[in-house]
């Protein structure tokens, strides 16, 4: 995390929600218990949904895949209570599992009531989470790359070509290089939210925005966010699997006195320029290892440091034996 303000405060995440709803499809495609052909069929509560809506009518049949377009880009609350229905059977137990799924992810301060995230009616509670919450859900959700798919889509259309989806978030999708995500919210009490990712030259960033008075300044805090990001970091390849280090490890008893060393994985870290002049990387290697040594045998760790705080640690493992 480059920078945060008040990122662990209470905050209303309007239709920040439907990410846990795509979230909940996704994994549940994967694992194989529904599929992006299913018809689903559109309740009488679903139908009655307002706010942001492609306006389903009661016993209408779409596809789970066209329901799940009109969810991530134009923020459709009756094709999210329709899609709740289909996997879950009702909303309530869909938000059950909304909510267990949070408390796996470590959204600590997260309490979901709604599948659509609009204001509460009587009786009912407001959705709560914060600005960290939604940024782990963000990166699970980056783990789905159709979801990028969907919010990345400026403009597709609904029933046939008879609809207009637009992306709730067009204007930066159009103008800021890169943008392919994620989701907008809004509602009186929760203000204008969005989170965004964008990539350039195989580095990605996410930006987190709550409460902005307007969708102006929604915008402007992102750009400037994310020229953060991209104009001050470079994710700098360290080490690369299976390359040898500038290390050795001493042998005792063997036909060799030293045995070159290899990282086990690819270490990239994510620094700026004074940040490169600062790293240190310290390698814990044992004095000396009695022979035979196995090739492949781990010897050892390569730990990366940044102001007292260790940011890597990597397994190191012999290149040859020495019998």
């Amino acid at each position: 995390i480059l920078f945060h303000d008040r990122m662990h405060q209470i905050i209303y995440p309007a239709s920040l929600v439907k990410m846990m709803v795509s979230l909940i499809v996704l994994e549940e495609i994967d694992a194989g218990r529904i599929s992006f052909q299913d018809s689903v069929k559109v309740s009488r509560w679903a139908s009655k949904i307002g706010g942001h809506q492609v306006y389903l009518k009661q016993g209408e049949i779409f596809q789970l895949r066209e329901l799940m377009k009109a969810i991530v880009i134009s923020s459709a609350n009756d094709a999210s209570v329709a899609v709740a229905e289909h996997v879950s059977g009702r909303d309530k137990q869909f938000i059950k599992k909304m909510n267990k799924r949070a408390v796996e992810l470590g959204m600590k301060k997260t309490r979901f009531f709604s599948v659509h995230g609009l204001p509460p009616g009587r009786g009912q509670k407001l959705d709560e989470s914060t600005a960290f919450d939604m940024y782990l859900l963000a990166m699970e959700l980056l783990k789905h790359p159709q979801y990028l798919r969907w919010s990345s889509t400026r403009l597709d259309s609904f029933r046939n070509g008879t609809f207009q989806l637009l992306n709730t978030n067009h204007r930066l999708i159009r103008n800021y290089r890169g943008m392919d995500g994620m989701k907008t919210g809004y509602h009186r009490r929760a203000g204008f939210n969005l989170v965004s990712t964008a990539e350039r030259e195989g580095q990605r960033f996410i930006s987190i925005i709550i409460g902005a008075k307007n969708s102006r300044l929604r915008s402007k805090s992102v750009t400037h966010l994310l020229d953060y990001g991209f104009n001050n970091f470079l994710k700098f390849e360290l080490s690369k699997k299976e390359d040898t280090v500038p290390y050795f490890a001493d042998v005792e008893g063997g036909e060799a006195e030293k045995v070159s060393l290899k990282s086990s994985e690819t270490v990239r870290i994510l620094l700026n320029a004074e940040e490169l002049k600062r790293l240190e990387i310290w390698p814990q290697i044992p004095s000396k290892t009695r022979a035979p040594v196995a090739a492949e045998q781990q010897l050892g760790t390569l730990e990366y440091w940044l102001d007292g705080k260790m940011l890597k640690k990597v397994a190191l493992h012999t290149e040859y034996a020495v019998p």
